[in-house]
């Protein structure tokens, strides 16, 4: 690091040339013009910022509810969601993560590799707003 500062200070057109860099990676983090609300949809950081996102998709099709998951075998859940990112075994139960892109899906499997005792879901980054189960799960036709 010590190198870089070093040239950077050497001549003037290295200065312009990291200030002008400075400038461009700074300049991504400016906001779009409208309301916050249209924000928010545009983004996926409204109130269901998944849901937002998924919304604005032509044609998206919602999972199902996830009540008819429960009680049904693993293998149901794994056929919409894909396999587990992570599997914890807990005694005899077992706790599982999907990572769906935007979301997660969070699964309490009773016994092990039985069924699905609990479903519930999250967003794959900390500080968004917890996303619907059907919006998570929505696929494209």
């Amino acid at each position: 690091m010590a190198a870089f500062y070093r040239f950077v200070r050497s001549t003037p057109f290295a200065r312009l040339g990291a200030m002008a860099g400075a400038l461009l990676i700074l300049s991504a983090c400016g906001t779009l013009g409208g309301d916050a609300s249209s924000q928010g949809r545009a983004s996926g950081t409204g109130p269901d910022g998944i849901g937002g996102l998924i919304a604005n998709m032509p044609d998206a099709v919602p999972g199902p509810d996830p009540q008819t998951l429960i009680g049904r075998p693993v293998a149901a859940l794994e056929a919409l969601t894909g396999t587990s990112a992570l599997t914890r075994t807990e005694g005899n139960n077992e706790f599982r993560r999907y990572d769906l892109g935007l979301c997660r899906v969070y699964a309490v499997v009773t016994p092990a590799g039985g069924t699905v005792a609990s479903l519930t879901t999250g967003p794959a980054v900390s500080g968004n707003p917890k996303p619907q189960f059907e919006r998570c799960t929505a696929r494209l036709p």
